[in-house]
C-alpha cells in the first residue's frame, strides 16, 4: 500500500470522509472494525443471531450520526462505545422480559405457544426446568399439569385421584418454592 493510500485509509481520513456521505469510506470502516466488533459482542451476548443484529444496528447508527462524529475522537472507541451501549442495552431489554415472564408463570396467565418457546429457550427456562425438579415429585406433577398444560384444580384432582383443596395446597406450596428460589437468584424482584 502506497503512502497516499495509507493517508486516504487513516482513521481519521475516514472518518472525514464518512461525514461528507462517502459510502466507500463507510465500507472501509465496516470492513475494518465488524469483525473485531462481532467476537466482542459475541462474547457477552453468546448468540449468533442477537450478535448479528446487535453490529449492524452499530453500523446503522454510525451511518446515521456521521455528522457527529469527531475526527479528533477515535473511530474505534467510538464504535466499542456504540457496541456497549447496544449490548447494555440488549441486556436490559432481556432483564424486562425474563421479568415479564416470570410474573405469567407464576400468575397462571395464558401465555402463547410462541412464547413459551422463547422462555424455555432462554436462560429463565432453564433456572424455572432446575427449580421444578427439585420440588417433590408429586408437587411437580400437579404444578406441570396445572401451567403448562392449563389444567384447573378440579381437573388435576380428578385425573390424579386427589382432593381440589390438596392441588390447591400444592400449587400453592411449589409457588411459594418457586419465588423463594427466584428471589435467592435475584431474578424475581418485587
Amino acid at each position: 500500500m502506497h503512502l497516499e493510500e495509507k493517508l486516504l485509509n487513516s482513521d481519521v481520513s475516514l472518518v472525514r470522509r464518512l461525514k461528507e456521505n462517502d459510502k466507500p469510506a463507510y465500507e472501509l470502516i465496516f470492513n475494518k472494525f465488524s469483525k473485531k466488533l462481532y467476537y466482542f459482542t459475541l462474547s457477552y451476548v453468546h448468540s449468533q443471531a442477537e450478535t448479528e443484529e446487535i453490529i449492524q444496528n452499530v453500523f446503522v447508527a454510525l451511518w446515521e450520526n456521521r455528522d457527529m462524529l469527531s475526527e479528533a475522537f477515535p473511530i474505534q472507541n467510538y464504535l466499542y462505545k456504540v457496541t456497549i451501549n447496544h449490548i447494555y442495552n440488549y441486556y436490559k431489554h432481556q432483564l424486562v422480559r425474563r421479568r415479564y415472564f416470570e410474573k405469567m408463570i407464576l400468575e397462571g396467565k395464558d401465555v402463547d405457544h410462541d412464547s413459551v418457546q422463547g422462555i424455555l429457550a432462554n436462560d429463565l427456562g432453564e433456572i424455572m426446568n432446575k427449580i421444578i425438579a427439585e420440588l417433590p415429585s408429586r408437587q411437580q406433577v400437579i404444578f406441570k399439569l396445572s401451567r403448562t398444560e392449563g389444567l384447573c384444580h378440579a381437573e388435576i384432582a380428578q385425573r390424579l385421584g386427589l382432593s381440589v383443596r390438596s392441588v390447591e395446597n400444592q400449587i400453592y406450596r411449589a409457588l411459594k418454592y418457586i419465588r423463594e428460589k427466584l428471589n435467592k437468584e435475584s431474578i424475581l424482584t418485587e
